[in-house]
């Protein structure tokens, strides 16, 4: 549904936090028998641990422009929450269907090659796809897709965590550290789901992000549609080929050789292209400050301060200490506004994009006097 006023934005996101509660309670529902209430608890508390650097590393990489704290939530709740409930309870339906048009033994396989990768990916996918629909500008290259992405896998690894590393906990406490077997089973579960793949579904959510950002800049509906899924089709394809590899009995090195040689260049490539861009993205904003003070948008003596990240932190730190929380959020916002104004700069070649930049400086002179309007506060 196109949200088309601001009423209607705001009745949808009061209904957004409940909406998304009940959603991740209902896949903790679906967890909470297999776990049982103590691994539930335990695999909450490691899968938190492991979410948290992962969906860091995403906000570090997002430290320029800083999207907007509520999309950023969004897209690491809409992971944990919708698309794990879809895609249980969708994999349970086309499991079940399955079984009964072609029998188990068919069914057993065309689950993780097919219906897991293809409803996973799909469910995580909508995210973007809202994102590109709705909040069009929060997309505004390869990096925001690539940070959007991450988070909502992030997301999802987290619910998927709770239950396989709560099954692992509860096997290992039931047979004691006597079982060479559950000792074994717990620790392989802790390497591969802690150590060697902690960043597999931000990683295929990345793909599909990366995608949704491309088709952006794409002119022509087949040409923006056929590189919009791109993404998720190859995300698919590789979540297949490695769930295939954990189930191929025959040899059980396959799953560490797909591991070696297709996950880890796919995500050493991400790495590097995202560490690129973050690089390019900071030296966009530097390159046009001196222009934003020249044409007024800024002061000269914030030019220094704005292009360099310490510099900013400190800025912040220095609003707090002056005149509290609020001065140091409205700093952040209108550096983070002053960025997106910038760095649009530096990319403007179309009337469109120059439209997009007025509506951008005008954001940025809305943070500038918040910003002053919270320091004078306190002050006075």
């Amino acid at each position: 549904m196109h949200l088309s006023n601001k009423p209607e934005r705001r009745r949808a996101r009061r209904l957004w936090p409940p909406l998304a509660c009940a959603a991740w309670l209902a896949s903790m529902g679906w967890v909470a028998p297999q776990t049982g209430l103590g691994g539930m608890a335990a695999g909450l508390v490691l899968a938190a641990l492991l979410a948290v650097p992962v969906a860091g590393a995403f906000l570090w990489l997002d430290r320029w422009e800083h999207a907007r704290p509520r999309l950023l939530a969004s897209a690491f709740v809409w992971g944990a929450s919708f698309a794990a409930l879809s895609a249980i309870w969708s994999q349970t339906a086309l499991q079940a269907l399955a079984d009964t048009a072609v029998g188990t033994d068919f069914g057993k396989w065309f689950r993780p090659l097919v219906i897991t990768p293809v409803t996973e990916e799909g469910f995580k996918y909508l995210f973007l796809v809202w994102l590109s629909v709705h909040r069009r500008r929060q997309i505004a290259g390869l990096l925001h897709g690539i940070v959007y992405g991450g988070l909502v896998g992030a997301g999802f690894a987290f619910t998927e965590n709770t239950l396989y590393l709560g099954k692992a906990v509860t096997a290992f406490a039931a047979a004691g550290t006597s079982d060479a077997h559950a000792v074994g089973r717990l620790l392989i579960t802790l390497l591969l789901r802690m150590v060697m793949i902690p960043y597999f579904h931000p990683l295929m959510v990345a793909l599909s992000g990366i995608a949704v950002a491309a088709s952006m800049a794409r002119r022509g509906r087949v040409a923006r549609t056929a590189t919009a899924l791109a993404g998720p089709l190859a995300a698919a394809a590789l979540h297949g080929a490695w769930d295939w590899a954990s189930l191929a009995g025959g040899n059980p090195f396959l799953i560490y050789e797909i591991y070696g040689a297709v996950l880890v260049p796919v995500f050493l490539t991400m790495l590097v292209l995202a560490l690129v861009l973050r690089r390019r993205q900071g030296r966009a904003l530097a390159a046009s400050l001196p222009a934003l003070a020249r044409t007024g948008h800024i002061a000269a003596d914030e030019v220094p301060v704005l292009g360099d990240l310490a510099s900013r932190r400190r800025a912040r730190g220095e609003a707090r200490r002056r005149a509290g929380r609020g001065a140091s959020r409205a700093t952040a916002r209108y550096q983070a506004a002053v960025s997106s104004l910038g760095i649009g700069t530096a990319r403007a070649h179309t009337v469109q994009d120059r439209d997009v930049l007025a509506e951008q400086a005008r954001e940025a002179a809305a943070a500038r006097a918040e910003m002053a309007a919270a320091l004078a506060a306190r002050r006075a």
